[in-house]
């Protein structure tokens, strides 16, 4: 049993440290220009998150002349079946993008020339005018979270619980009355994020929930929808979800089924910007 103990605890180690090195990787190459936003979709549950970002994707309609540096980079998790039962993975989106519509099957280009001589016109975006996606270049990849996209691949096994906070910087525009920095709240991102990209985000807070292989075996379809492990609170900051997660776990760990009171665990990383 301790052996037994030990292994499923260095599985979820495993999947939780190559997920969270990969998100914090991603976004430490991100694109730095003022032009170029991110999006950030805090759902009931799940969230979301795409971005641009100087990394290695998948583009298999691109020669070397038209491939670009640039990924579009999204994590989602998605219910899916493995081995005759139903589970949930972390998946990775990653498409590398051309620098101009010439040579790609969809016009997903990351910057287009224009004019003589020619010019640089602002580049596409994900959030939008309304920051929701809408209006946005890439609204397709944002609305159809469940879609089985190419472009998508597993990075994580068992993980059913993917939360994205932003702690903003502080704002001392008005010496007088300095503000420190903070959580933002649901309400608030999309429009950062519209207007600003991640200029003004101090670090990104990576939370997810790991289920051992083992015990995700045991598991009913919907059984981990018992954890119900609660969404970012932003006016409770400096608490971050990691906190009120392991609260709600150990106030309900006598009502849950077996296999998630023994193979739950939860991972955070505070990943600077």
């Amino acid at each position: 049993r301790l052996t037994s103990s030990a292994k499923q605890s260095s599985d979820c180690d495993s999947e939780a440290r190559y997920a969270l090195s990969q998100i914090a990787s991603d976004i430490a190459h991100r694109v730095r220009r003022p032009d170029v936003d991110g999006f950030v979709g805090k759902l009931p549950g799940n969230d979301v998150i795409y971005l641009f970002s100087e990394t290695s994707g998948y583009a298999p309609n691109l020669d070397s002349k038209t491939r670009s540096t640039v990924s579009l980079v999204g994590y989602r998790v998605k219910e899916v079946q493995s081995g005759g039962h139903t589970t949930k993975e972390l998946q990775r989106y990653a498409r590398t993008l051309p620098w101009t519509t010439q040579g790609e099957d969809v016009a997903m280009p990351f910057v287009v020339l224009a004019g003589s001589p020619a010019i640089p016109v602002p580049s596409t975006t994900l959030a939008g005018t309304d920051g929701q996606g809408a209006g946005g270049t890439f609204t397709k990849v944002l609305t159809q979270a469940t879609s089985e996209d190419v472009y998508y691949q597993p990075i994580a096994q068992n993980v059913s619980r993917l939360e994205i906070s932003l702690l903003r910087k502080p704002d001392l525009t008005t010496p007088a009355k300095p503000v420190a920095a903070r959580l933002l709240t649901d309400a608030e991102i999309p429009a950062e994020l519209s207007k600003n990209g991640f200029n003004n985000i101090a670090s990104m807070i990576v939370t997810i929930a790991v289920l051992d292989s083992q015990n995700a075996m045991k598991l009913a379809p919907g059984a981990m929808d018992a954890l119900n492990l609660p969404d970012t609170v932003a006016t409770g900051f400096p608490k971050y979800p990691l906190d009120d997660w392991n609260a709600l776990l150990s106030t309900k760990i006598s009502t849950l089924p077996r296999p998630i009171a023994n193979g739950v665990r939860f991972y955070q990383r505070v990943i600077s910007l």
